[in-house]
């Protein structure tokens, strides 16, 4: 009769093909994600990132000169609306923190938003103070909104803020993955990743 070898993997453990199981340490499961301050450009655990972004936008305040010059960039407006919606509707109150933080890290933000986005929005007295104290540009009803956002950001030659990838027009505007800024909303606001 043959010898048969009855191995047992403990809870706590992790079993990797071809290795013995070995204990999980809590580095090994946590690992801290890293992301860059959009006023020095270093990168950060996130653990710490809102507290030095807190630091370093006080930091480029008090050295800001007039001689600033302003890039502009075009925001999917509707992207930032529905970025991690606990209720899945759109909330107003991610609009105007993307709009203060870009705002004081020296960037001119252009909103693009469909018309729609004011019929589904959490808070429409919200979303219509902030059009009026910003710049917004509404799509015309019955048209994409991604399409305004790609002839603005050729019309300002500016970059475009959003984590849509434009899949349905990479193949006619390649430029679009060069200019294409991803970002990650916190608490402090909207940071460029």
């Amino acid at each position: 009769m043959p010898l048969v070898i009855v191995s047992q993997v403990k809870r706590g453990q992790l079993y990797t093909k071809g290795r013995f199981p070995r204990k999980r340490t809590q580095e090994s499961e946590s690992l801290p994600k890293r992301a860059r301050c959009p006023h020095c450009d270093r990168l950060f655990n996130r653990d710490i990132l809102d507290s030095h972004i807190a630091k370093c936008r006080s930091r480029s305040r008090m050295g800001k000169s007039h001689s600033v010059q302003r890039r502009t960039v075009i925001v999917d407006g509707n992207n930032v609306a529905y970025h991690i919606s606990p209720t899945g509707r759109p909330n107003a109150k991610n609009l105007i923190l993307a709009y203060r933080s870009l705002k004081s890290t020296g960037f001119r933000p252009i909103f693009v938003v469909s018309s729609a986005l004011s019929h589904r929005i959490e808070n429409p007295a919200s979303l219509r103070e902030f059009m009026l104290s910003a710049e917004v540009v509404e799509s015309p009803r019955g048209s994409a909104d991604d399409l305004k956002i790609i002839q603005l950001a050729k019309e300002y030659d500016a970059d475009i803020v959003s984590n849509d990838r434009f899949l349905d027009w990479i193949e006619r505007y390649p430029w679009i993955s060069s200019r294409l800024k991803k970002y990650r909303m916190t608490p402090s606001g909207l940071i460029l990743v």
